[in-house]
């Protein structure tokens, strides 16, 4: 048998038979649908897949409780767009990833609170997420193998997802096709993977591997990696995970100022744990560079007041050396009293301490608040490198602010959501090396220092499957890198501005997404970009058309 989706605060637990779904929240283990799809299904479903050319989140096994959301799901751009309209509920919303699980239960306390939610079409999206239901494309995973006890699913998937951006003279392909397995040996215990083999593509959330065999479409390669792959097991005292992913901190649209999925995944053990189920405790430790022995630390506590107030407090930690690693896995203890405890007994020289015995710690705050019952506004901020001393330093500081408008009328939804972000030059670095970044990109906001951006974007949904979208960015880049630090001793500096020529960056464009069930998701984006000193070159300043189409389709 499948395990079953646990009711708001329960325990997931195993029962002979599952009835059908009452609540689809928590159909997410409790569908007894065990159909197979027919040869004539799957050719109609393929055929329209194939004119489809367009935006959707990776694919994911169907039903196991214990299954992550991933961090770059359209799922928490609903729930958020539902949070605006009808409060917070139970759940923490800046924490990510979810599971399944967590996603149910948000969503059946707020159909309890707020019965005017369950004709909302992001709900009844959301809904289709847990139990995809019988349109098009909604079947389960390809095989189901189960007993009285535990259940593995298998899922294919294909995607194609193609950038051009002519502003800016890049291309980028992403095709793969790949598998998901999903293996729960108890209600409690999950372990997942996905492989696949797709072209070389850039990003975080890419494919990095490069490789001379199978070069397909213009010498692009065709390589086999992995994007996640992890265990976790979950019970009344919160939830342990293992693994290769991605985490998240942060209400921010475009992107986060102290944790964001920017980089690529990393080696992780994360727990999470409730606090007098009005607030959460999360810590990890994640390795970035075995060779080197470099990890990313961070713990954090979110508060949920009332039912309209998100509030959290955190702490991350670049620093080096597997031995500390026990040290930072105590969520109660100040990361900037490790790095004491270390220096302090240690008898190393000065210079060897600096690599092993350092550590770069940065605060960060971050807030919603559902204002009226239409308009949500957050803000976040991250404290890089603050000094207490004397010498006058340059502010090391990232913050934004935003708000979510939205109005719910004849089964559809307006959406207006607009935010600015700040960060200062010389944050996310440090003078003894330990930088908030993994393989070249940074592991807090995805531009790095020295930058400011206004994104904003209006949308129609029209019902659960339509979407229609304008949207513009106007982003400022400065000369200022990360891993570019401030060297102690050196003097004022005013930070306050953005340095060099600056790479000035504007564009605006429409959008479509289609999305009949979480086995078929589509979308398109065109629009028109002009650049200003482009790559901070004088008087280089082309523009042109910019587009996206991505696709994607599970079994």
């Amino acid at each position: 048998m499948r395990p079953r989706q646990p009711e708001s605060g329960a325990r997931p637990a195993a029962v002979p038979d599952p009835p059908a779904p009452v609540v689809a929240g928590r159909a997410a283990a409790r569908v007894c649908c065990r159909a197979m799809l027919t040869p004539r299904r799957a050719s109609w479903a393929l055929a329209l897949a194939a004119a489809w050319l367009v935006v959707a989140p990776p694919a994911r096994a169907a039903y196991h409780a214990l299954e992550e959301i991933p961090t770059e799901s359209p799922v928490y751009r609903l729930v958020e767009e539902l949070a605006t309209n009808y409060g917070f509920g139970v759940s923490f919303l800046h924490t990510e990833p979810w599971t399944r699980a967590e996603l149910g239960q948000f969503l059946d306390q707020l159909a309890a609170t707020a019965p005017a939610s369950a004709t909302d079409p992001d709900m009844i999206r959301l809904r289709r997420e847990l139990a995809p239901s019988d349109a098009l494309g909604g079947w389960e995973p390809a095989e189901v193998l189960e007993d009285t006890t535990s259940s593995l699913e298998l899922s294919p998937y294909a995607r194609a997802d193609y950038t051009e951006d002519r502003a800016r003279h890049d291309i980028d392909r992403d095709f793969r096709v790949g598998g998901q397995a999903s293996y729960a040996p108890t209600p409690d215990v999950m372990l997942w993977s996905d492989v696949y083999a797709g072209t070389r593509s850039e990003g975080g959330h890419g494919n990095p591997v490069a490789s001379v065999h199978f070069g397909i479409i213009e010498g692009v390669q065709f390589n086999s990696y992995f994007d996640r792959a992890d265990a976790m097991w979950s019970g009344k005292l919160g939830r342990v995970e293992l693994g290769h992913t991605w985490l998240r901190w942060g209400p921010g649209a475009w992107g986060t100022m102290a944790l964001s999925d920017a980089a690529p995944a990393f080696d992780v053990l994360e727990v999470r744990t409730p606090i007098l189920r009005r607030a959460q405790l999360e810590w990890f430790v994640a390795s970035l560079d075995p060779a080197t022995q470099s990890y990313l630390a961070g713990h954090r506590l979110e508060i949920r007041p009332t039912q309209r107030l998100d509030l959290s407090f955190g702490e991350l930690a670049r620093f080096d050396g597997t031995a500390s690693v026990p040290l930072y896995l105590l969520p109660v203890v100040p990361y900037s009293l490790i790095e004491k405890r270390i220096i302090d007994d240690s008898s190393l020289p000065s210079d060897s301490l600096n690599g092993l015995g350092k550590n770069n710690v940065m605060w960060t705050m971050d807030a919603a608040y559902q204002a009226r019952p239409y308009l949500r506004t957050y803000g976040e901020l991250a404290i890089d490198d603050i000094s207490f001393s004397s010498e006058k330093r340059p502010r090391a500081l990232a913050w934004q602010i935003g708000f979510d408008a939205r109005r719910v009328q004849d089964g559809g939804a307006w959406t207006l959501r607009g935010e600015y972000s700040r960060v200062y030059q010389y944050t996310y670095s440090v003078w003894h090396h330990h930088d908030f970044d993994f393989a070249g990109v940074s592991t807090a906001f995805p531009l790095g220092p020295d930058v400011d951006r206004l994104n904003g974007r209006l949308e129609w949904r029209s019902g659960p499957e339509w979407a229609f979208g304008i949207e513009g960015a106007f982003q400022r880049k400065g000369e200022g890198e990360l891993g570019e630090y401030y060297v102690p001793g050196s003097g004022p500096v005013n930070n306050l501005v953005l340095s060099g020529i600056l790479d000035i960056d504007s564009r605006a464009a429409t959008t479509v997404d289609y999305s009949p069930a979480p086995g078929l998701v589509a979308g398109l984006t065109l629009g028109m970009a002009r650049v200003t000193n482009l790559n901070h070159e004088l008087g280089d300043d082309p523009h042109g058309v910019y587009g996206q189409t991505r696709f994607t389709v599970r079994w």
